[in-house]
């Protein structure tokens, strides 16, 4: 039998830092290839808009790949980039407008351009 408790390390971090190392883990899930069509549509979002959600970074990806594969990893992706220099978090949220099978009517954060 499976156990479904996290391993030990993942027991000592904060929540917010469980949830970016799922984030990361599910990013893994991608090809080197689609992460960097993920990496790029967060650049060209931050360059093309004064502010933008994952709503727009999925509209610029599925642009070119309908098929493209939605998971949590745009977390990691924009954590990264974050990271990076690139964009920072508003404060704001906006409520997920996607529709489709991906749209839970989530909040989501509004970032821009550094």
């Amino acid at each position: 039998m499976v156990s479904a408790r996290p391993p030990t390390e993942q027991l000592e971090l904060r929540p917010f830092e469980r949830g970016m190392a799922g984030s990361e883990r599910a990013a893994r899930r991608w090809t080197p290839a689609q992460v960097r069509d993920v990496d790029k549509a967060i650049r060209d979002c931050a360059r093309f808009r004064e502010t933008f959600t994952t709503d727009d970074v999925w509209a610029e990806v599925r642009s070119s790949d309908p098929d493209f594969p939605i998971t949590k990893g745009i977390g990691g992706r924009l954590n990264a980039a974050r990271h990076a220099g690139l964009i920072e978090n508003t404060g704001q949220t906006t409520i997920a407008r996607r529709g489709g099978q991906h749209d839970h009517a989530q909040r989501l954060s509004v970032w821009r351009a550094l």
